[in-house]
């Protein structure tokens, strides 16, 4: 942790957790995903990978055992809460995670054709 003025700042979690062997200051890099290093301190190294892997695919995992539960949770809401604005919420919650969001963008389909005159 840094100190400020007598204060301690706590550092980011996604930081690099290493330290500089020349001046003992942490590491300012971001470090890879599923990993508590950067790549320069060993986070590209094929047993770090694959361990990182492996972390993502477990909570990957574990958020796919959770969408049944809230699934459940927005149709309990959308029929039995007592607030109106709160059955809306829950209703238009399901209908873009199952249907899908309404198109936010016009795709145009169009050609342009340049004539030279040379």
């Amino acid at each position: 942790m840094e100190q400020i003025e007598g204060q301690q700042l706590e550092r980011h979690p996604r930081l690099c957790t290493a330290r500089s062997s020349r001046t003992k200051e942490p590491c300012q890099r971001w470090a890879m995903k599923g990993q508590a290093i950067c790549a320069t301190h060993g986070g590209k190294a094929p047993q770090a990978l694959a361990k990182a892997a492996a972390a993502l695919e477990l909570a990957e995992m574990r958020l796919r055992g959770l969408a049944p539960v809230a699934v459940a949770q927005l149709e309990s809401l959308v029929t039995g809460a007592t607030s109106e604005a709160v059955r809306i919420g829950a209703a238009l919650d399901l209908i873009d995670r199952s249907v899908g969001r309404a198109t936010e963008r016009i795709q145009v389909a169009a050609a342009i054709t340049v004539k030279r005159s040379w």
